[in-house]
C-alpha cells in the first residue's frame, strides 16, 4: 500500500512540473475601439516606456485589437 501512495505521489509531482512549464511570461492587451460615426480600421501602437519597444496592431471590423506578446519593463 506505501508503494502505491509514493507512485501516486510521483505522478502528481510529475503533472505540477508539467503545469509550471507552460507559464508564460508575456503578457497581452486586448481591447477594443469605438468610434460614434462608425468608422472601422484603427491603428494601435502600444509602446514600452521601460524599453521603448513598439507594438502596432489594427482593428478587424468589430473594432477589437490585440497587442500579443509583451515583454514587460524592469521596475524602477
Amino acid at each position: 500500500m506505501r508503494r502505491k501512495g509514493l507512485i501516486l505521489l510521483f505522478v502528481a509531482l510529475l503533472m505540477a512540473a508539467t503545469a509550471l512549464q507552460a507559464q508564460e511570461t508575456r503578457g497581452q492587451i486586448l481591447g477594443r475601439v469605438t468610434d460614434p460615426t462608425g468608422a472601422v480600421g484603427a491603428i494601435i501602437t502600444g509602446v514600452n516606456t521601460g524599453t521603448n519597444v513598439r507594438t502596432v496592431a489594427s482593428t478587424n471590423q468589430s473594432g477589437d485589437f490585440v497587442l500579443p506578446f509583451l515583454i514587460p519593463a524592469p521596475t524602477r
